[in-house]
């Protein structure tokens, strides 16, 4: 499901009929009180308590959208939706070698509203969005993206909090086998994430071997 319906040539609909482009273009209003499409445009490895039947990321839909940058591409798309609707955008690269950068535009402190504050929902939506990048591929992009929200916690002093920080950081830096809730440090989780991490750990110290 999450393969088709990412697909640009084949462009599947989910269960109500939407397709990717046409959640894509919700206005913020929907985006803000619509729950029930996230779980699709940004799927986990864990079954959502909210939305129970919506699709996961299983071991295929792993390797299909790490081998195949049409899929990645859709996402990306997806990701600039989402940023803007947050208040951020995609800053151009200052040079080939420089890290990708994601910064507040010029809307958003209207946008920032919706979620700059304790206790808001789309706290949760950004942990998944963060998660759902790094294990499909866009590491880059949910590091850029942590990096943004980072700078405007500004310690605490925006209006988030530490726990919510907390949540983002572990999505942003722990294993993919680790979800953001898990309160343990250790486990397997998903085996195929932990056969992932497992293997580029082997290629990591081969290099510091070799």
């Amino acid at each position: 499901m999450l393969v088709r319906f990412y697909d640009p040539t084949i462009q599947a609909a989910d269960p109500a009929g939407r397709t990717l482009s046409s959640i894509l273009a919700l206005p913020d209003t929907e985006l803000e009180y619509c729950h029930d499409y996230i779980q699709l445009l940004f799927p986990l490895p864990e079954r959502s308590a909210y939305h129970p039947t919506a699709p996961v990321i299983d071991a295929a839909t792993f390797h299909a959208f790490r081998s195949r940058p049409d899929l990645q591409s859709q996402l990306t798309t997806a990701l600039t939706r989402m940023l803007h609707f947050y208040g951020f955008a995609p800053a151009p690269a200052s040079n080939a070698a420089a890290d990708m950068a994601i910064l507040p535009v010029a809307h958003f402190p209207r946008a920032s509203r919706n979620w700059l504050q304790r206790f808001n929902h789309n706290h949760l939506r950004i942990t998944r969005i963060i998660r759902s990048l790094r294990v499909l591929g866009l590491d880059e992009h949910a590091a850029a993206f942590h990096r943004a929200l980072s700078a405007v916690y500004d310690g605490g002093r925006s209006g988030i909090g530490a726990k919510t920080m907390m949540f983002w950081t572990r999505a942003a830096e722990r294993p993919l086998y680790l979800a953001p809730e898990d309160e343990r440090d250790e486990g397997r989780g998903k085996d195929f994430l932990y056969e992932f991490e497992a293997s580029r750990q082997g290629e990591a110290d081969g290099e510091v071997a070799g």
